[in-house]
């Protein structure tokens, strides 16, 4: 979990930087050795995250005019501030390069990435995104970060101080330029956001093809946020994403939400002795080679944290994270938390894992995240691929046909062929049917096809839309609301999506946000 950073000796009293972690303890004089060992403290702390304690250690040394080594974690720590500007001036001006990551990179990217970024802040997060549609994502993602921080503040017994700072890009490739990955591991891995730099940074959904669920993958890295500090960064990945997986619905309710596909895959991953393993997550999900392969690992995690929960709540885990804060290693704070062997604790795991019964419902597949412009995810329209029938594709691309031609009717007949003989558990083909449903007259059929496709693909964004609509015309205003937001939660720049919840907010007699939401559906027409 460590991120030392090594510098060029030639640049550095000798010794100075090129150790690993520094012991922690009181400030000795300041002499060349003590501010050499000054500067190691200040890396440590931003190894730590903890930036404010970064910039008290090195701001007396810069304002005395220090050195290039100096300089040049000054500079560090203001990349972790996103001063990014000024990081680039210190970082050049030192000339000193640094290994194994490149922060003067990092901070040239993060400088021309978020130079046209609009900022807007709550009371304890500041959110910067790009000019333009990106804003209907502001008030979303700050109510739901301030949620999860109340929420970890209870579960877990802290907070960050100050504001925290997310950053939204634009695509995988600024996701790339702002971190240590490469555009091909986060497609490949399905990884779409990170929380690294003392900061948290999350690609918008207007990237991918259906969007994502952006609101929960924004209170997973604040998690992350939060167990870096809460642990000094000592946490190792499979109980860091565990803890960030189980807790990223905490915001809007209970955590550990486990998908009904993830339960079934992970039930036969035991049995068949297929699980990734701990060692093999690391140092990075985001390493894996595939989606697939990706989404069994954080339900493996996941469903570990929810194990430790079921056996002592969140007193286990605080216990185990307090031992880890102190050094122990995690396996070793697990076994001692639990009172039995690492190897127990991950047998009895698996036979929980089977014993546990197989969801009544459980979704038909993983929803892949499908990143724009990408040919190996897929169009718009990849998904009609997924019709396993011949002549169900064929009734289908007829009722594509007749819907693009206005015949509703018509498109309804020929979707209806299709689903007749495939079923409702092709999202797009569902969702498509009760569109023509609706726009023919059909509303009942409508209705029943959209909630029993939702059974087995309930983040299915377009699903959740059109029954709003329905819920809107029939001015049942709660319900509305429920599938308005739940659409948004994935794909959130559809303007109707906003355009019905001004109407479900003026109906129930909240003027501000109605106009706040009539504000957004304009600016998404106009994008």
């Amino acid at each position: 979990m460590r991120t030392v950073v090594l510098f060029l000796v030639a640049a550095i009293a000798p010794g100075a930087l090129a150790s690993a972690r520094p012991e922690r303890g009181p400030e000795g004089a300041e002499s060349k050795s003590g501010e050499a060992a000054t500067l190691r403290r200040a890396i440590a702390a931003l190894d730590d995250d903890e930036v404010a304690a970064a910039h008290a250690l090195v701001e007396p040394l810069l304002e005395k005019g220090g050195d290039r080594a100096v300089e040049a974690v000054a500079g560090m720590v203001r990349f972790h501030e996103q001063r990014y500007a000024d990081a680039v001036a210190l970082l050049e001006k030192s000339g000193v390069p640094s290994r194994p990551v490149d922060y003067l990179a990092l901070a040239r990217a993060a400088r021309d990435v978020t130079r046209g970024h609009v900022r807007a802040e709550s009371d304890h997060f500041i959110v910067s995104y790009p000019k333009g549609k990106d804003e209907v994502l502001v008030p979303y993602v700050l109510d739901a970060l301030e949620a999860q921080r109340r929420a970890l503040e209870s579960d877990l017994g802290w907070a960050a101080p100050g504001k925290v700072v997310i950053e939204v890009l634009n695509d995988a490739r600024e996701l790339a330029r702002l971190s240590t990955l490469t555009e091909e591991e986060i497609k490949n891995s399905g990884t779409i956001a990170l929380c690294k730099f003392g900061k948290l940074m999350i690609v918008s959904p207007k990237a991918l093809v259906k969007g994502y669920d952006w609101l929960d993958t924004a209170a997973h890295e604040y998690t992350h946020f939060v167990v870096t500090a809460r642990t000094r960064n000592n946490t190792p990945i499979w109980l860091h994403e565990g803890l960030a997986k189980y807790s990223e619905t905490r915001w809007r309710g209970k955590g550990g939400e486990m998908s009904s596909w993830s339960a079934r895959r992970l039930r036969e991953a035991v049995r068949k002795n297929e699980l990734v393993t701990f060692e093999q997550m690391h140092p990075s999900m985001a390493k894996l080679p595939s989606q697939e392969l990706a989404a069994l690992a954080f339900a493996e995690v996941e469903s570990a944290v929810e194990y430790l929960e079921a056996k002592g709540g969140g007193k286990l885990m605080n216990r185990i994270l307090d031992l880890v804060a102190q050094e122990t290693p995690a396996e070793k704070a697990v076994a001692q938390a639990l009172g039995i062997s690492f190897e127990a604790f991950l047998a009895d795991w698996k036979r929980s894992i089977q014993a546990k019964p197989s969801p009544a419902e459980a979704e038909e597949m993983a929803e892949k995240l499908r990143f724009k412009g990408d040919p190996k995810h897929g169009g718009a329209h990849s998904e009609w691929a997924e019709l396993p029938d011949e002549k169900a594709r064929a009734f289908a691309r007829l009722g594509e046909i007749m819907r693009e031609r206005g015949r509703w009717a018509a498109a309804r007949i020929e979707y209806g062929k299709a689903v007749a003989r495939v079923g409702k558990a092709i999202p797009v083909l569902s969702d498509k049917f009760a569109l023509s449903a609706m726009m023919s007259g059909h509303d009942d059929e409508a209705e029943s096809v959209l909630t029993e496709a939702l059974r087995k693909h309930p983040r299915y964004a377009a699903l959740h839309l059109h029954l709003g609509r329905l819920y809107v015309k029939n001015k049942a205003w709660p319900e509305a609301r429920q599938h308005l937001l739940l659409a948004n939660a994935v794909d959130p720049f559809d303007p109707e999506i906003h355009a019905g919840l001004a109407l479900v907010h003026e109906a129930t007699g909240d003027t501000a946000l109605a106009e706040r939401e009539r504000k957004f559906a304009r600016l998404l027409q106009e994008h």
